[in-house]
C-alpha cells in the first residue's frame, strides 16, 4: 500500500508540472500532446521505482525511461482515439479529455503507480530471503 500512495505522489508531481507547463505555454493538443505525454512516462520511468543510482547497472533507468517515452505516447494515442471529449471548465480554464494538460497527469499517475509497485520493493524482499536461508558450513 505504500509503494502505491508513494507512485501516486511521484506521478502526481510530475504529471502535474508537467500538465501545468503545457497549459501555460498553450501546447494541449497535437503533437505537443503526444511529446509532454511521452515527456511524462519518461521522467516518471526514471523517477519511480528504486533511484537511478541504486540500480545494478546504468541500463536499468535508461530502459525503464524508454519504455515509459513509449507507453506515454501510446496511452495518448488510446486516450484522442478511444475517449469521449466533453469540455469542462475549472477556475476559469476550458479543459477536456483530449489535451495534454489532462492526459499528461494521468499517464504520469498509472505509469507512476505500476513502476513503483512492479520496481520498489524487491531488493529488501531479495535480502529478507537470503537471510533465511541456512549458512553452510566451511569443512
Amino acid at each position: 500500500m505504500l509503494r502505491v500512495l508513494v507512485g501516486l505522489i511521484k506521478g502526481a508531481v510530475v504529471g502535474g508540472l508537467l500538465g501545468y507547463g503545457s497549459w501555460y505555454l498553450g501546447w494541449t493538443g497535437g503533437v505537443a500532446a503526444y511529446l509532454a505525454c511521452a515527456l511524462a512516462g519518461a521522467l516518471v520511468g526514471v523517477i519511480a521505482g528504486r533511484a537511478p543510482w541504486r540500480a545494478e547497472t546504468i541500463w536499468t533507468p535508461v530502459i525503464k525511461m524508454i519504455v515509459g517515452a513509449v507507453i506515454g505516447a501510446g496511452l495518448c494515442f488510446v486516450g484522442f482515439r478511444f475517449l469521449p471529449d466533453p469540455q469542462f471548465k475549472i477556475a476559469g480554464v476550458d479543459l477536456g479529455l483530449h489535451s495534454a494538460t489532462v492526459l499528461a497527469p494521468a499517464i504520469a499517475l498509472l505509469y507512476g503507480v505500476f513502476v513503483e509497485v512492479d520496481d520498489g520493493g524487491k531488493v529488501k524482499a531479495a535480502a529478507a530471503a537470503e537471510e533465511q536461508k541456512p549458512k553452510k558450513k566451511k569443512a
